[in-house]
């Protein structure tokens, strides 16, 4: 329709500048770095992951010998690599954010915390897969979650705080934590993925053992999220990390 009298065409041309703001704030928001961390026992896929958001396509396995390590500094801390930034994008948007690929060893998880508290890192990513379903006994999983939520419940200090570090643990919690169910190629069937496509992912039976340590983080007013991925074949990987830093 044509405006009779030029009264409709001011409210078209206030929404044209909205959607432009709205552009212009997606835009800036998308070229401030926001630091995520991103933990897990060892196996579950993190380096793979790293691998994926700096070049993306398929990734080839890595053998235990190429597991990230890290070196001892002369305190005896063990020393993280660079953080590096990269950039994810889901349905026309896109953050950048800043991670480090971090060993799953059961020596570098006081590591996973300082690294989080000296770089304020407050979206926590965390990846399992489905090696619990596989042998019930393996609680490598459930082992790195719940060392992760006890080491907030109980406000433990890691060793390793920068000064700034050692300033903000007190007060220091992760503004939200994303569990991720890895390695989707190797355990989602077709009637999984319409549970996944569905929105329900979060009903699914790989996260059952870990809902007790979920439910902690919430009584701590710690939102979570759950989503699954395939890492090394860059299935729902843009995706899920940035849905997971909009919850």
């Amino acid at each position: 329709f044509q405006a009779e009298d030029g009264i409709r065409d001011q409210p078209r041309s206030r929404g044209l500048g909205d959607v432009y703001k709205r552009q212009l704030s997606s835009t800036l928001a998308s070229l401030v770095p926001v630091q995520i961390s991103v933990i897990g026992a060892t196996g579950t896929g993190k380096t793979t992951l790293d691998r994926q958001l700096t070049t993306r396509g398929e990734v080839r396995m890595f053998s235990d010998a190429e597991r990230t390590h890290h070196r001892k500094n002369w305190l005896g801390n063990f020393v993280p690599p660079e953080a590096t930034k990269k950039r994810v994008k889901s349905e026309g948007l896109a953050r950048t954010v800043v991670s480090r690929d971090l060993g799953g060893h059961d020596e570098y998880r006081t590591l996973w915390l300082a690294d989080m508290i000296n770089r304020d890192s407050k979206n926590v990513f965390v990846v399992i897969d489905h090696r619990h379903i596989l042998d019930r006994n393996n609680v490598d999983n459930q082992a790195a979650l719940s060392f992760f939520v006890e080491a907030l419940k109980k406000k433990r200090r890691p060793r390793g705080l920068t000064f700034r570090g050692w300033l903000r643990w007190k007060s220091w919690y992760p503004r939200r934590v994303i569990v991720i169910a890895n390695k989707a190629d190797e355990w989602m069937s077709d009637e999984d993925h319409e549970t996944w496509k569905k929105g329900f992912i979060a009903r699914h039976g790989i996260f059952d053992v870990f809902r007790q340590d979920l439910f902690r983080l919430q009584e701590m007013d710690i939102p979570v999220y759950m989503d699954a991925m395939s890492a090394r074949y860059s299935w729902n990987v843009q995706d899920a990390l940035y849905k997971g830093l909009t919850i």
